[in-house]
């Protein structure tokens, strides 16, 4: 009778529950049919006699190991793939403290916004965000004004009024050099112009 795991059972298999996972033992012996000479992954110096496969979140680990690797790691109460799977979750965690330390770097202190909440939403929360996110803002800005500044839009008939003062103004300053200047022609032509204005 074959010995086909350190539980001595009649089945070359066994099927383990451990924390919301599901870990696969297949065991077989060096040199048996359907074996091929693999080397442990833990210790890799030994020929590998069980394979264990751990089924997390519907993604397959496969993890060959001797018989003294799965046993020291069944006194730890591991099944072999817990150091590579916590191995892999230290390199998630890491990355994702580098993409979450990238977005913490700034936040409003007015609303609380941070960068990456202001790049998902594509809006800001307050006045103050201007201010905080004024590098992020100002390509952007570019882009879609063609300026940082805004300039805004004055009504038509604002405009108009708002230009016509503006040449009144000038037209009152161009008199004032011309009487200073002694120039009455010109200066009778402008007091012309500005009577128009009067009449607007």
């Amino acid at each position: 009778m074959r010995k086909w795991g350190p539980h001595s059972s009649s089945s070359p298999m066994s099927l383990r529950l451990r924390e919301g996972r599901i870990a696969l033992c297949i065991w077989w012996t060096a040199g048996s049919k359907g074996s091929s000479s693999m080397i442990c992954h833990i210790c890799k110096d030994k020929v590998a006699t069980i394979r264990l496969k751990e089924i997390i979140n519907n993604v397959v680990t496969e993890l060959h190991l001797c018989q003294d690797c799965y046993e020291s790691r069944e006194h730890q109460g591991k099944t072999g793939l817990d150091d590579v799977g916590a191995n892999l979750n230290a390199l998630v965690e890491d990355e994702k403290k580098k993409v979450k330390a990238k977005g913490k770097g700034k936040r409003c202190p007015g609303c609380g916004l941070s960068e990456e909440q202001f790049r998902a939403r594509g809006r800001l929360g307050c006045g103050e965000c201007y201010k905080i996110f004024a590098k992020t803002l100002e390509p952007i800005l570019v882009k879609v004004h063609g300026s940082t500044e805004h300039h805004g839009k004055i009504p038509q008939e604002s405009a108009r009024s708002l230009d016509l003062k503006t040449e009144l103004r000038k037209l009152q300053e161009d008199l004032q050099r011309a009487i200073l200047a002694e120039n009455y022609e010109r200066a009778a032509k402008l007091r012309d112009k500005i009577k128009q204005f009067g009449s607007i």
